[in-house]
């Protein structure tokens, strides 16, 4: 992990329309991301089986963590970097790749037979819950990223991720191996920015 030295030393060197061009990009995605997600909260209420409960979990959680701002052009170091070149190594790329091992665990749940013992009634609820605190989430990002700084937008952007990652429906999910790779990015995210 870097010290805030270090932090401040390499924000300094970010060029303004490399932060901008980033800024614009988190901005726009989530704007995009509000705009689908009140089209999947209309499908709450078609969740009646616990078939149906596995599916929108997953669903879900597969959506919330698609928005999650890790692709480079969000970042404004790659941005400079030559236009969204990959990263390796820094705190950004680790957690982008926890990110994408957690996806893979939750596809994998995709292809098993779902239907526990999970209550459609009650999953209805914590569902409600995982998207109302995904919306803020995002809202709060909107307003922290307008006109931020480099730290004051990757600030903004942890911050982001580690709401999502609350939001998603893990409890209803059910499942070891998710829980183990959700703890994961949640290591990984800690020397994020």
């Amino acid at each position: 992990m870097t010290t805030p030295e270090d932090r401040a030393r390499a924000a300094a060197t970010i060029d303004p329309r490399s932060l901008a061009e980033a800024r614009g990009v988190v901005e726009v995605r989530c704007r995009i991301f509000l705009r689908r997600l009140e089209l999947l909260e209309a499908g709450i209420e078609k969740v009646r089986t616990s078939g149906d409960v596995h599916r929108y979990s997953l669903a879900l959680s597969m959506y919330l963590l698609a928005s999650l701002p890790l692709k480079p052009e969000a970042c404004p170091f790659c941005v400079q970097k030559g236009g969204g070149c990959r990263c390796e190594g820094c705190g950004y790329a680790e957690t982008a790749e926890a990110v994408d091992d957690l996806a893979g665990r939750l596809h994998r749940l995709g292809t098993e037979e779902g239907g526990g013992a999970a209550d459609p009634n009650d999953a209805r609820e914590r569902l409600r819950s995982s998207v109302e605190g995904s919306r803020g989430a995002a809202v709060r990002l909107l307003a922290e990223v307008a006109g931020a700084d480099v730290a004051g937008l990757m600030e903004a952007k942890r911050g982001y991720i580690e709401a999502i990652l609350d939001a998603l429906p893990a409890r209803i999910i059910g499942s070891g191996e998710v829980d183990g790779s959700l703890e994961g990015v949640r290591e990984k995210l800690a020397g994020y920015w």
